[in-house]
């Protein structure tokens, strides 16, 4: 009876909670919604935005409307009049400018594009941020529990041998190296788990999230395809030294037609007059006026800012050299880094079972009495352990090429 009112019991209680897991994708997505460097990206792509809308309604004519009322008293009715009274409906247009707003329109679209490359590599590098810290924390635990597994080994090793101390079969000196040994494999332990909850918790900053050791999900294996020219060229820096090019270039194009002259159209209707009674009565009508302006002389202020704007572009665009330079060498490391980290993959995979097996038979003939010495036990031991952290570390290092390379050309999507 009481064995059956526990199973009752025990099927009413609530399954326990599985553990929230975050794999490297979601880690992005938290940190993309809360980089504060990706939302200033976008509140500057928005302020490029409104200045290209005050450069495209340039274009329009300005309506205004002008009202007065005034009266004046004891000065000459000749000069002032006795007084105005105003109420006009202005409309100004611009005939001509000599190509200014068409210049100015161009440099602010200009800077848009630039805005919205910087905001796209904004958002890689918060990628490329999670990404490192993620997979360093999933290689680390990782060596954390090979290490783990080899401090318990050591131990059993230790206690074994203190018993075949006690027997006579083997020296003190061996039991004090095993000792060593597992005081050097608890300091590895102590290093990984220190640099995986660093990780850890850096990725618990740019995500907002507690991130325990538990939650990580280790990322599938995938090939490294290299970058072709045409994702080079798409590149957000490279658009955004691109679009700064273009925007200085337009900008002197802009001081130039500040000094081809302008020609501007201004047409006014309403009532002007002096008293309000007969103003709105009788003195209702309209005028327009075309104005033609032609600079002749400035001291050579435009000149010297034209020689400026010209300079900065030769400067933008010996930037933009540059950046295509920098970009196809980082590329280009990253490839050779890429197949080294491959390479490594496969020659450190290779090599822990034969370095498990060598520790097995060495382990095996020194207990069995065969001439084997134990720094040769442990020396083996050493080499399977590192056999296992090489295979962390190269799939660690092919997966940070990797997401340097996405980084470089910008890409923030898996």
């Amino acid at each position: 009876m009481r064995i059956t009112i526990a199973l009752v019991l025990m099927t009413c209680l609530p399954a326990a909670a599985a553990p929230v897991r975050f794999d490297v994708d979601a880690c992005t997505r938290l940190a993309l919604a809360r980089a504060p460097a990706a939302q200033a990206a976008a509140f500057d792509l928005d302020a490029a935005l409104a200045r290209l809308r005050a450069a495209r309604a340039a274009y329009a004519p300005r309506l205004s409307v002008q009202g007065e009322y005034g009266r004046s008293g004891g000065f000459d009715e000749v000069v002032t009049n006795g007084g105005s009274t105003a109420a006009l409906l202005t409309l100004e247009a611009s005939v001509f400018d000599g190509g200014l707003r068409d210049a100015q329109f161009a440099a602010a679209g200009a800077r848009v594009r630039a805005a919205q490359a910087l905001a796209q590599q904004r958002r890689a590098d918060v990628v490329y941020a999670v990404r490192v810290a993620y997979f360093t924390a999933v290689a680390a635990n990782a060596e954390e529990t090979i290490h783990e597994g080899t401090v318990q080994s050591l131990r059993d090793y230790e206690d074994l041998l203190r018993r075949q101390e006690q027997l006579g079969l083997v020296p003190h000196n061996d039991v004090l190296r095993a000792r060593l040994a597992v005081e050097a494999a608890r300091a590895a332990q102590r290093a990984a788990a220190a640099e995986r909850d660093t990780a850890l918790g850096e990725l618990a900053t740019v995500t907002g999230v507690p991130m325990p050791a538990a939650a990580l999900v280790d990322p599938p294996l995938t090939s490294f395809t290299p970058a072709d020219p045409a994702t080079v060229d798409t590149s957000p820096v490279l658009l955004d030294a691109q679009a700064a090019v273009e925007a200085v270039r337009r900008e002197a194009d802009a001081i130039r037609g500040e000094w081809r002259g302008h020609a501007d159209l201004t047409a006014s209707a309403g009532a002007l007059g002096v008293t309000p009674d007969h103003t709105f009565t009788e003195n209702g009508g309209g005028q327009f006026l075309v104005g033609i302006t032609v600079p002749l002389y400035d001291g050579g202020a435009t000149t010297a800012r034209l020689a400026a704007a010209l300079a900065a572009a030769e400067s933008a665009a010996a930037t933009l050299r540059e950046t295509r330079q920098t970009l196809v060498t980082a590329l280009a490391r990253v490839r050779v880094e890429a197949a080294r980290a491959d390479a490594d993959v496969q020659a450190s995979r290779t090599l822990v079972p034969p370095a498990a097996e060598n520790f097995e038979l060495m382990r095996a003939r020194y207990f069995g009495g065969g001439n084997v010495r134990l720094l040769e036990v442990l020396d083996a031991l050493a080499q399977s352990v590192d056999a296992q952290v090489a295979v962390q570390q190269a799939l660690l290092a092919g997966r940070l090429v990797a997401a340097k390379q996405q980084q470089l050309v910008g890409v923030v999507t898996p």
